[in-house]
């Protein structure tokens, strides 16, 4: 075990290298983004591409956002095409969200996108260092979810 001087600082640089990292993933990915479209308009698209028309709510959810935030994204899509709304057919007051044609033009770019960015994240790891890199993202997960 490390004493407390030492976990306090590297838990420093480890917080400052995951902002940093999040930082570089966030600006690779709008250098390819034509519309100016986040990584949860990305999420929302490819929700709906798997898993056919859904309310805002239950994409708030899974998105672990707010069924308001879902609207906004969604306003973004829906004036972009990419997205429709449509009324419920047995309630009229239930509004889903669905993913057009261009919508999933766009998912398959964004695969693109995404495949070339993980490759370059990657670049030069081996695969034991993605193992303990997944070692240690399951331990975080672990970490926060437990009570």
């Amino acid at each position: 075990m490390v004493n407390e001087a030492v976990s306090e600082e590297l838990t420093k640089q480890l917080d400052d290298r995951f902002r940093l990292v999040r930082k570089l993933i966030t600006s690779e990915w709008n250098r390819d983004n034509e519309h100016g479209l986040g990584l949860t308009h990305a999420r929302i698209l490819s929700l709906l591409a798997s898993e056919g028309p859904q309310k805002a709510s239950i994409l708030a959810d899974k998105l672990l956002i707010t069924s308001g935030a879902v609207t906004g994204l969604a306003d973004r899509l829906v004036e972009l095409g990419y997205i429709s709304r449509e009324r419920g057919e047995q309630d009229r007051r239930v509004v889903l969200l669905s993913i057009e044609e261009e919508g999933l033009r766009l998912l398959d770019k964004i695969a693109e996108t995404r495949q070339a960015l993980m490759h370059k994240l990657y670049r030069g790891m081996s695969e034991q260092e993605m193992q303990t890199m997944l070692m240690s993202f399951d331990r975080m997960i672990q970490n926060l979810q437990e009570s």
